[in-house]
């Protein structure tokens, strides 16, 4: 997701009064900085193409049926002006001007009835306050695209919310179920090695994806006692952070992944990016730390806490 999306996300949560601007940067994992100075880049190629609005909308209501090809006939044509078909393809969706077109909806499962019929009342996470590490994990697939654009493969991770530490992945040439089982088993593993156990009722928060909502993803969830919450669907800033890190991710490996010419090489290469995020990459909201020197640094203090409290029992 672009980055302005999330600060525009974060803002109206400031907006509502649901966060501090300290706060939604945190969870969002943006900095200050990126919060006041990202604009919305949509804003400005609007305003550059304002004055062809009327001349296209009158183009439309002389043939509703008119695509982008037509359209971008239609206005050397009549007007002699000239805008490129990915251009226009654009402004028509700015617009909410393109070509409605019928599409055949797939059988809904019965998980997904049943969040359909919750509505809102499925995003337990948004309704929560998340002020730990191993309170709330959120998961999120991503394309990644390598050997110049040519191949795809899909990523998918399951990472801590505040403590930012990636528990799990799983990279695959599919977008099947097995996809974000794989991911979610290692993150189950990881918290297990880290932490001794799974916290009762942990958060699992993803979006309405099919993968998401299957029998066999759902299955795994619970048996681990996670509590699963959803985004409501067409809102990906329900998800900011998941979206933060893959924007990252692209943004600073792209170059690099063009050139990865196998899926061996690529999951290679995303195993060793993962590492260095979790082990070497600092971020401001872990006051300067790297996800997993600060996860582990919250997993000492906790186990002082608990001595300290054993302590007192046995000398009272």
């Amino acid at each position: 997701m672009p980055k302005y999306r999330i600060v525009e996300f974060a803002k109206s949560q400031v907006q509502a009064g649901l966060f501090s601007i300290n706060r939604i940067c945190c969870l969002c994992g943006i900095s200050k900085t990126t919060f006041y100075a990202c604009q919305n880049p949509d804003s400005r190629f609007e305003a550059k193409y304002e004055r062809l609005r009327a001349k296209i909308v009158k183009i439309i209501r002389g043939n509703s049926a008119s695509g982008v090809g037509r359209i971008k006939s239609a206005l050397w044509e009549d007007c002699q002006i000239h805008v490129g078909r990915d251009a226009l393809g654009r402004l028509l969706k700015l617009w909410g001007l393109q070509l409605r077109r019928k599409n055949k909806k797939s059988k809904l499962s019965i998980i997904q009835k049943i969040l359909i019929f919750l509505a809102d009342r499925t995003n337990i996470l948004i309704r929560s306050i998340i002020t730990a590490p191993f309170q709330a994990i959120t998961s999120d697939i991503s394309e990644i695209y390598y050997n110049n654009g040519r191949q795809k493969a899909y990523l998918a991770i399951h990472k801590d919310i505040l403590g930012q530490i990636v528990y799990g992945w799983q990279l695959a040439e599919n977008m099947e179920v097995s996809l974000v089982i794989g991911s979610l088993e290692k993150a189950k593993k990881n918290i297990r090695k880290l932490l001794g156990k799974i916290p009762k009722k942990m958060l699992c928060h993803q979006d309405q994806g099919s993968q998401y909502t299957s029998y066999e993803y759902a299955d795994v969830a619970l048996k681990s006692n996670l509590v699963l919450s959803y985004s409501t669907p067409g809102t990906p800033t329900e998800n900011p952070g998941q979206e933060s890190f893959f924007g990252r991710l692209k943004e600073e490996c792209q170059d690099e992944m063009s050139e990865i010419r196998n899926f061996k090489e690529l999951y290679k290469f995303i195993k060793n990016k993962i590492k260095y995020y979790n082990c070497r990459r600092l971020h401001t909201s872990l006051n300067n730390q790297a996800p997993l020197k600060f996860t582990q640094q919250f997993i000492k203090n906790l186990s002082l806490s608990e001595s300290k409290k054993r302590f007192s029992f046995f000398r009272g």
